[in-house]
């Protein structure tokens, strides 16, 4: 009797392997996420500094207050080829119960909410409208749900988009990089545990492309998840370095990763062209993408959360 005893104490005191706490994915609403595509396709082009974009701006506001949540906007001066412009991301936290809020994990979904400036008219259904409409679904879901093991920070983004019309570095991520330094400046590095961007997530063809900047852990996350639910049709896109708002967070050393479809049409003919319409993307596409977050999060979660 004494061994089994000792054998059982020993069981008790060992540390235990934390379970994840699954997120039903199946209250994901693709027609809500759909309608919010479209919501934003119908207010036109959304270019850095336009009326347009201040109206979607204060629509993403609106939404996640409705969700119970307290909007932050974040205005910041951008310093562009073409002078001085002012942006301003809007963000939310949705805080866990486990943890004091000034200390608790915190684990950051994203995506950016401008389009890019050309010389004809792009309402960026996929390059913009689509990760935006799939963010704002998936917060709904989250926070009806119930707090989590890490605080939840829903981010959209300005400035994504270069000002000119080829991208040439530091005429980008103007948005990421602003929050990015704000989360240095409120000492949230050691506590900002991971980051997920989403972006050109409603193809109408949706293929997760094998973005290699990425963290690989992170993003293998959900691609295995894909693979598992049985939409690895989904994941396993062709490997491309992509820059997008991740870049940020990794060089400040915070695992971030892009799930983006960088296949847009045959020979990425609708990227930043007339034709990113809503008849190239799919409610499906983005019910796909929100089922695949929603099933890799509580993973995420487990590997990333500190210990």
């Amino acid at each position: 009797m004494r061994p089994l005893i000792l054998c059982l104490l020993l069981a008790a005191c060992a540390p235990q392997e934390d379970v994840p706490v699954p997120l039903d994915a199946s209250t994901f609403d693709a027609q809500r996420a759909w309608d919010d595509l479209m919501h934003q396709v119908e207010l036109g082009p959304r270019p850095a500094g336009s009326p347009a974009l201040e109206e979607t701006r204060v629509w993403i506001a609106s939404e996640l207050e409705q969700m119970g949540l307290t909007p932050v906007r974040e205005d910041f001066q951008a310093d562009t080829p073409f002078g001085a412009y002012r942006m301003a991301n809007v963000y939310a936290d949705f805080v866990t119960d486990q943890a004091p809020a000034e200390e608790a994990d915190i684990l950051v979904l994203c995506a950016h909410f401008d389009t890019k400036t050309l010389n004809f008219r792009f309402v960026g259904a996929n390059d913009g409208a689509s990760g935006v409409a799939a963010l704002l679904e998936l917060a709904r879901v989250i926070t009806s749900q119930g707090p989590r093991p890490m605080t939840y920070r829903f981010l959209f983004l300005d400035g994504e988009e270069s000002m000119r019309q080829t991208w040439v570095d530091p005429d980008n991520t103007y948005g990421s990089r602003h929050h990015v330094e704000q989360i240095a400046k409120r000492g949230e590095n050691l506590r900002v545990r991971a980051c997920v961007v989403l972006d050109l997530v409603g193809d109408i063809e949706l293929q997760l492309t094998n973005e290699t900047y990425s963290n690989s852990e992170l993003l293998e996350i959900f691609f295995d998840t894909a693979r598992k639910d049985g939409l690895g049709q989904h994941v396993d896109g062709p490997p491309i370095p992509i820059k997008d708002d991740h870049l940020p967070f990794l060089r400040i050393s915070i695992p971030a990763c892009d799930l983006i479809d960088f296949s847009y049409g045959e020979n990425n003919e609708h990227w930043h062209r007339p034709s990113d319409l809503p008849k190239n993307c799919s409610r499906e596409s983005l019910g796909v993408i929100g089922r695949i977050v929603l099933l890799g999060l509580p993973t995420v979660e487990q590997r990333f959360k500190s210990r």
